[in-house]
Parts: structure tokens; C-alpha cells; sequence
């Protein structure tokens, strides 16, 4: 296993090619990019990036770019989805790590925590003091514990959907301690500004002192939860239906809690998606152009049937007010069947249960409107 930088043209080809043959080949996604007669997929945004990837029997495993830049120096676009005007402090540098891919038939599971402090290690050599990157509403749990915390509003990106900014200070010794990050032993070699620390603690308080339910025990996470239902997850979560304390409480653990804004567009119809949501706090509205469809509150899922199937959304879904939602993707599922597979058996069952209700639901109404119609 090697961890290369791609430097030459033909290496920076493989890379793209490999992103293409993942991203686009395998997983059937589409990209405004691709260059489907080459078979490559890149951005604009790869000009001014490293490349960093995992060669394993002669092949890449893995890719993941990262961009060290002064904030004035980054391409307008970005610094507005970051809000980077906060941080345009005099001489500081950032970076951004993202567009990690990885093939799970060659890559073994260290593939993307090894390429990942691969990164953290190249930004802070080159003097950032803040990596950022963003996330799907699903991998928001993974950066947290590796140390990012979320801090401004999310955006919609036209390939990859709903995302979530995320930031690191590179210097948060102390931050990366209580997330256990992977990061901390080779950040405590490393030189790092305190003052930029002490300073987004200032400026972003809201940030820093904001619950992480990622870094929480199973324990801690059921109070949260049971404070943000007004009641126990068993009875405000129908997922949850018939299942012991200590089964649902590890369950939960598999799962993602993001914030969302008022106004945001968390579902975007079109989009492809393996998540399902449940509303913990705050209300949505499920939209299909200026047609309302439905309304969910506390306990509320939506998303289910892209969870089931990898397919394209039917509906917007837009936070009425500030939400927070707990996210199941389909890897939730399949670590479930494979560490518990009781408890995913019952989970399943409970989400077939809700489907029949929404079916029967929405046949009635179908019946009742052609009796109208017909009358």
C-alpha cells in the first residue's frame, strides 16, 4: 500500500479516471463535469488542488484532494458556501479536503482515515490554520469525530445535493481529545497557532458549544434525543417500535444528527439519495413544486423510499423553521444487519408497518377524490 501526490499528467489522468470509474461507472451518479468520451471527472476546483492517492496491487484504491490557500486566493463560489468572510483574517491560510473516493473492492477499511491524516499532515506543513470540507447529511458523525464541527448555514450543490460545512481547526488540541480524533497524536507534533484557536472560539461560541451527539455514549445520546422529543425515543421514533432500551439505544448510535436552518431545502426532487430522515426538533414541509403534499413535526420520517432503493427523490423537503434532523442511510442499515441483526430485522419491520400506513393513507385519499370527482 502506497500514499502518493499525483504530479505528472498521466498520474493526475489515473486519478480522474478512477473518479469516474467509482462515482459514475459503479455508484450511477451524475456529474455537470464528467467527461463521459474520456472517461474522467474533474472540476475546475482540481487546478489549484493536491491529489493524494492509495496505489494497492498496482491500481488506486483511493483518492481525496486537498487545496491550501490565503482565503482572498480561493474561487468566489467557495468562499461564499463557507462563509469565508469570517475568516478572511490578515496572512492566514486555510485548506479544504474533500472529494474522497474510495473503492471498497480494493481499498481495505483504513483506506479513508489513512488518506484523510494524510491530509490533515500535508495542510498543516503548509501553514493552515483551518481545514474545511463539507458532508452529506449522513457523514456529518464521521468528521465530528475526527474533530470538524459544523458552523454556518448548509447549501445545495448541483451534483452532490444537500452538504454541510464543516471546519477544523488544525490547532484544537484540546477539541480533538474529547472527539478522540485519529488526528491527535500527529497534531501534537506539529506546530500550531493558539491565538486562531482562541479566536474561533470567540467568534463562532455558538459552534464550539453546540452538542456533537457523534462523540456522545449511547447512554448521553437517548437523554438528548428524549429532551429534543419531549418524550423516550421508543414512543416518539416509530422506527423504534417494541425494541428494548439498550437494542435502540445501539442502533441510534449508527445514526447522524444534523441542523438544519429555516428556508433550507433539505430533500431536493431529483436528486439521488440513500437517506432517510427523522424529524427531532422542528417541522418540515414536503413540497412538490408549489404543491404542498405533507407536513411532518416531531418523530415525523420522510425520505424512506430513496432509502430503500437508491433512487431519485419525488419531493423537495424545506425546513419551515430550524430543525434538527436525525439521519439513516443505507450503510446505517448494513452495519446494523451485520453487528445486530435482531435489531435491524425489527427496524425493517417497523418501516414496512409505516409504509403500509402511508399506501393506505394515500389510497384513501385517491378514493375519496374520485368519489368527488365522480359525484
Amino acid at each position: 500500500m502506497d500514499i502518493l501526490i499525483a504530479q505528472s499528467p498521466e498520474e493526475l489522468a489515473e486519478v480522474y479516471g478512477f473518479r469516474y470509474e467509482v462515482l459514475v461507472g459503479q455508484l450511477g451518479r451524475t456529474y455537470v463535469n464528467a467527461d463521459h468520451e474520456n472517461r474522467a471527472l474533474s472540476d475546475p476546483a482540481d487546478r489549484a488542488a493536491m491529489q493524494i492517492y492509495m496505489r494497492r496491487a498496482g491500481r488506486i484504491a483511493a483518492t481525496l484532494r486537498v487545496i491550501v490557500a490565503p482565503v482572498p486566493m480561493l474561487p468566489v463560489y467557495m468562499r461564499e458556501r463557507f462563509g469565508l468572510g469570517a475568516f478572511d483574517l490578515e496572512g492566514l491560510t486555510v485548506s479544504f479536503t474533500d472529494t474522497l473516493v474510495v473503492d471498497t473492492d480494493r481499498a481495505d477499511s483504513r483506506a479513508a482515515a489513512i488518506l484523510m491524516t494524510a491530509a490533515y499532515k500535508i495542510a498543516c506543513a503548509r501553514g493552515s490554520g483551518f481545514d474545511f470540507t463539507n458532508a452529506a447529511p449522513g457523514e456529518v458523525g464521521v468528521f465530528e469525530r475526527l474533530g470538524y464541527r459544523s458552523y454556518g448555514a448548509n447549501y445545495q450543490d448541483a451534483d452532490l445535493g444537500f452538504r454541510v460545512p464543516m471546519v477544523l481547526p488544525t490547532g484544537d488540541l484540546e477539541h480533538m481529545t474529547a472527539t478522540r480524533s485519529p488526528f491527535l497524536s500527529l497534531a501534537r507534533t506539529m506546530k500550531h497557532d493558539r491565538e486562531l484557536v482562541n479566536w474561533f472560539r470567540r467568534a463562532f461560541a455558538e459552534a464550539c458549544n453546540s452538542v456533537q451527539p457523534a462523540a456522545m455514549d449511547e447512554e448521553a445520546l437517548w437523554s438528548y434525543l428524549t429532551r429534543k422529543l419531549n418524550q423516550t425515543p421508543h414512543n416518539g421514533i416509530p422506527l423504534l417500535m417494541a425494541l428494548e432500551y439498550r437494542d435502540a439505544a445501539r442502533f441510534l448510535k449508527l445514526a447522524t444528527v444534523v441542523k438544519c436552518g429555516a428556508g433550507e431545502t433539505i430533500v431536493k426532487k431529483g436528486d439521488m439519495g440513500n437517506e432517510m430522515f427523522v424529524v427531532l426538533d422542528g417541522a418540515v414541509e414536503v413540497r412538490d413544486g408549489d404543491r404542498r403534499i405533507a407536513r411532518f413535526g416531531k418523530g415525523g420520517i420522510f425520505g424512506e423510499m430513496a432509502y430503500l432503493n437508491t433512487e431519485p427523490r419525488t419531493a423537495d423537503v424545506v425546513a419551515l423553521r430550524p430543525a434538527e434532523i436525525l439521519v439513516l442511510t443505507q450503510d446505517t442499515m448494513t452495519r446494523a444487519m451485520t453487528k445486530m441483526p435482531d435489531i435491524a430485522a425489527r427496524i425493517l419491520f417497523n418501516l414496512s408497518l409505516i409504509l403500509v400506513e402511508r399506501l393506505k393513507d394515500t389510497t384513501g385519499k385517491y378514493v375519496k377524490a374520485s368519489e368527488t370527482a365522480a359525484a
